[in-house]
């Protein structure tokens, strides 16, 4: 029985389905959708925390008095620290992730 020459897998693949392009252009390719993605659930997370310190601040900047009174977050003290721990771990993973590509 003859063996067949390994072939690999996107050589296999149907036309539309093979990556365009030299590796290092894929490679850069992939680089960016994983950032962007990242980047995206960053921006998502600093929206809801902006979202929930929005009302406290005029439209130039200012602390509202309420703020001088005391923040509480309407989804809690709780869940507000996790979304800073959250946003802090994206912009981590961006920064490593970026360091070791360049």
């Amino acid at each position: 029985m003859p063996q067949q020459p390994f072939s690999s897998l996107e050589n296999r693949l149907p036309e539309p389905f093979q990556a365009k392009g030299s590796d290092s252009e894929r490679a850069l390719r992939n680089f960016c959708y994983v950032v962007g993605s990242v980047n995206d659930s960053a921006l998502s997370v600093w929206a809801e925390l902006w979202q929930q310190l929005h009302p406290c601040v005029t439209t130039n900047g200012l602390v509202t008095p309420q703020m001088e009174q005391g923040f509480k977050p309407s989804c809690g003290w709780a869940e507000f620290l996790e979304k800073f721990w959250l946003l802090k771990h994206y912009l981590d993973y961006i920064h490593n992730y970026c360091q070791r590509g360049a």
